[in-house]
């Protein structure tokens, strides 16, 4: 069989938005790769926890079906295949992949990473990029998560990663525990993990994923944990339902504000300090906050304006 592969491409992770888990399995793959919601910014193909170990060669073949049929990237929302190990990433692999962003790997640490890169490597396909996704007990352990950072950065891996995605329901089952509805990934156990895997990786450059809440029809609570997110520094959000998908996209709407603030940071001439909107906006420490507001501005749109003033100090 002649293997279809798609251009290299780069994935900001900020494009992700929602990202919609569906199972391989189901029979609508296709309209729902091709915008059967529109405003979907991401959908991820699932092979893995989302289907029975039964239903595998079904979810393949279904693949195998679809994927010619797919339009290229940037044609409704971008296309992701969450493999389920890495004998089912060489199936993939062999697959007509024009229409797909992104691989996303399961369960990562760094005893099973290099698995997964030795089959990529030994395919003729492009370095698409990887979203590794952070959802085994090594996850709660600094110690672990440092020593896969070390390996991807010492490997030369960091730029084909373009984000690493943090397995709420995963971790949880590790701890024996589940989400209480209402409450949000902040007011649980998991508050910690997210703190440590936020200083293990994303001072080295790493963008970190949000995991779903799956309580789908409490919008209340995800909006609160959207704003949550942020304040984190977290971009993307799994959604497992596509009445999440709104929340989402409001949540990363920008304030004017913020986007008066973040382009008076990122001013050519911008002063060393100065005082914007009562608070201190400072290009030295500020920066990386700034251009992501830009980037979420460009992708997802700016809310209601005010009149603000900047005053120099």
């Amino acid at each position: 069989m002649t293997t279809l592969l798609s251009p290299t491409v780069t994935l900001n992770p900020w494009q992700l938005g929602a990202s919609l888990y569906t199972p391989a399995t189901r029979p609508d793959l296709l309209a729902l790769g091709t915008g059967r919601y529109e405003a979907l910014t991401s959908l991820i193909y699932c092979t893995e926890d989302a289907v029975l170990e039964a239903d595998l060669p079904l979810a393949l073949e279904n693949l195998a079906r679809v994927l010619p049929l797919l339009p290229p990237p940037g044609v409704g929302p971008l296309r992701l295949i969450r493999v389920r190990n890495p004998a089912v990433l060489a199936q993939v692999l062999t697959l007509d992949l024009r229409g797909i962003s992104a691989f996303v790997l399961p369960k990562i640490h760094a005893g099973n990473l290099g698995a997964y890169l030795q089959v990529l490597d030994n395919s003729a396909c492009p370095r698409l990029p990887l979203l590794l996704t952070l959802e085994t007990p090594e996850a709660l352990s600094e110690a672990h998560m440092t020593r896969l950072r070390d390996l991807i950065l010492e490997g030369g891996h960091g730029p084909r990663v373009a984000a690493l995605r943090i397995g709420g329901n995963d971790l949880m089952h590790a701890l024996g525990v589940r989400r209480k509805p209402g409450r949000t990934l902040y007011e649980g156990p998991l508050e910690r993990v997210i703190g440590m895997l936020l200083g293990v990786f994303k001072p080295h450059g790493f963008a970190l994923s949000s995991p779903v809440y799956e309580v789908f029809g409490d919008l209340s609570t995800l909006a609160r944990e959207l704003e949550q997110d942020l304040e984190y520094g977290l971009c993307g959000k799994t959604i497992i339902h596509p009445a999440q998908l709104p929340t989402v996209l409001e949540a990363y709407r920008v304030a004017e504000a913020d986007l008066l603030e973040a382009q008076a940071i990122l001013a050519p001439d911008a002063p060393a300090v100065f005082q914007m909107n009562g608070r201190m906006c400072e290009p030295a420490t500020h920066t990386r906050w700034a251009s992501d507001i830009l980037c979420r501005a460009g992708l997802y749109g700016v809310l209601e304006p005010q009149r603000h003033e900047a005053l120099h100090f």
